[in-house]
């Protein structure tokens, strides 16, 4: 027996290039195009039948969007995401934030905190010291306060991190 792998939908309609909406009906169509298997997502709009060379086809349906609490990001993804913030000096509010939810969560593991001098500046700068002991990973994460008008910006980019679809 022969395997063949077919993608998953693209969520868009390959012929209009239009996005289905949440609930919509859609046609899947398997084509053979030489040696490979092609699937195609078409809206019932632009549905005329099956095309030539068609393998076979269905009718699915996009899946509504649930109302319901929202799913935390794994610790993993939410690791990857502080690195990189930690990398990029006009993220440093966010990053901080992000390591004091993770510390709360503990995910984070909080190791000594305090004043650290900084070899490139002669003036203390203050660091949180934190260990992810999953991944024996160590950070150290300038304490800094967040102005007042960044607050609901802070909020928000926050909260889109440590959420994610289910």
């Amino acid at each position: 027996m022969q395997e063949y792998s077919i993608h998953r939908s693209q969520r868009r309609c390959q012929q209009t290039d239009r996005a289905f909406a949440p609930g919509e009906s859609y046609y899947s169509v398997v084509l053979a195009r030489g040696s490979e298997l092609v699937r195609l997502d078409l809206s019932r709009d632009v549905w005329t039948g099956p095309p030539v060379g068609t393998v076979g086809w269905w009718l699915s349906r996009m899946p509504t969007k649930a109302l319901g609490k929202p799913t935390p990001a794994p610790a993993s993804v939410l690791i990857q995401t502080l690195e990189t913030l930690v990398e990029d000096p006009s993220q440093q509010e966010l990053a901080y934030l992000l390591a004091l939810t993770l510390v709360r969560r503990r995910i984070l593991i909080e190791r000594d905190s305090g004043i650290q001098e900084s070899d490139e500046s002669p003036s203390p700068h203050p660091f949180l010291h934190l260990t992810h002991n999953a991944t024996n990973r160590d950070f150290d994460i300038p304490i800094c306060e967040p102005a007042a008008d960044q607050l609901d910006l802070l909020q928000a980019a926050l909260t889109e991190l440590l959420f994610c679809e289910a």
